[in-house]
């Protein structure tokens, strides 16, 4: 049995437990080989199919997927399909699509029960699923630790959080800052405070990724050691809530800030930043 995984989308909020509980089921994980392929998408979007294409022709058994908005779903508004339903858009793109597991992209007890229904499911072994899941449901206590930032003249980045997942992108984004003396600042806190943040600003949002770049907004706006902002919308694939940037027209953060897509001319937009700083 081999169930392939994707690299980034939030992969680092679930795969620590999933990871290490599927190989205790004996399941061999397969992680996609590193070759980009070219497709007419934007970068992040590219990369995540690429990886797509990759584990099918890797011959997976299934494909491991996060549901980044935790089981919640949208009442109104017409959100990406690439934020409410991943594995349904990858099945229109990619043909022969292996069968998906899909899984809350975070860490919680409430997870066991999901974890033992898929562990018997792959293994047709409930003494297997429960002796794996004994041995890894300790994993399932999530800690935040926040990343290690440093420099001066910091830039703030509100975005959908699957695209802070993107390591090619940020290193882009922070090569683009360099050349103007800007660093980038993401958010220190833990998701589910990010979201309590984007609650607070009661614009009526529902999904756990809405709340969390709203709560990007409202405390990345607040923190004086933060000099700008950078807001990242793409209306077709990740696209920031309406209601947020509405609030921006209405009431714009305290400090200079520009919104950009997937892929500008990074200098160009760090140029900007530090004109008005």
């Amino acid at each position: 049995m081999r169930v392939g995984v994707i690299d980034g989308w939030l992969s680092d909020r679930y795969l620590p437990f999933w990871e290490p509980y599927l190989r205790e089921l004996e399941v061999e994980v397969v992680h996609p080989e590193e070759t980009p392929l070219e497709l007419p998408f934007p970068g992040p979007i590219r990369r995540l199919l690429s990886q797509v294409y990759r584990l099918k022709n890797q011959d997976v058994d299934y494909l491991l997927l996060p549901d980044v908005q935790l089981g919640q779903e949208a009442q109104k508004g017409s959100p990406s399909p690439w934020l409410v339903g991943l594995g349904a858009t990858l099945e229109r793109l990619v043909p022969g699509l292996p069968p998906v597991l899909v899984v809350p992209a975070e860490r919680s007890s409430e997870v066991a029960g999901l974890a033992a229904q898929i562990g018997q499911s792959l293994t047709q072994n409930p003494m297997l699923a429960r002796r794996a899941l004994e041995r890894t449901k300790r994993l399932l206590n999530a800690s935040f630790t926040p990343p290690k930032q440093a420099g001066t003249h910091l830039i703030g980045l509100v975005a959908q959080p699957m695209l802070l997942s993107d390591t090619v992108w940020l290193q882009n984004l922070q090569a683009g800052l360099a050349e103007h003396n800007l660093a980038l600042f993401l958010a220190d806190k833990a998701p589910t405070e990010l979201r309590q943040d984007g609650a607070h600003l009661e614009l009526g949002l529902e999904l756990p990724t809405d709340l969390e770049a709203a709560g990007m907004h409202r405390y990345l706006s607040r923190l004086g050691k933060v000099k700008g902002l950078l807001y990242v919308h793409d209306a077709d694939y990740l696209p920031l809530p309406t209601p947020l940037r509405r609030l921006l027209k209405k009431a714009p953060p305290p400090k200079p800030w520009r919104m950009v897509g997937l892929e500008p001319p990074w200098e160009q937009v760090a140029g900007e930043l530090a004109h008005h700083l």
